[in-house]
């Protein structure tokens, strides 16, 4: 079985959240319902497959992205959409790296930091 796991601020010693890549269903930017249009937010979802008629929901409340970050073309939900694709077979995606601004070089700066989710 592979997992994604997702760095988060220490919370109770807990520094990540490891997710079985086979239970989720969708990575979406905002909480569970949807962002309004072209806003970015601070949140990302990530819906599971409880197994049950209803899906359990988790929310990741994270660093905001600088404008010249989304302008390079970086988004909090794709980079965790391509660390869930990666690795088929593997044991551990681990996301990381995600720049949160960048200097006029195209530097990182300073890094996207997770708190810990939300389950709904």
């Amino acid at each position: 079985m592979s997992y994604l796991e997702i760095p988060i601020t220490a919370v109770n010693g807990q520094t990540s959240y490891v997710i079985p890549k086979d239970k989720i269903m969708l990575i979406r930017q905002g909480d569970a319902t949807l962002p309004a249009a072209g806003a970015v937010g601070t949140t990302v979802s990530i819906w599971l497959d409880s197994g049950l008629a209803t899906q359990e929901v988790i929310t990741f409340t994270h660093t905001v992205l600088s404008a010249a970050v989304i302008a390079a073309g970086f988004n909090v939900a794709n980079i965790l959409q391509e660390a869930w694709a990666s690795n088929p077979g593997g044991i551990v995606s681990k996301v990381g790296g995600i720049p949160a601004t960048i200097s006029a070089t195209g530097q990182a700066t300073a890094f996207v930091q997770f708190s810990a989710p939300v389950l709904a």
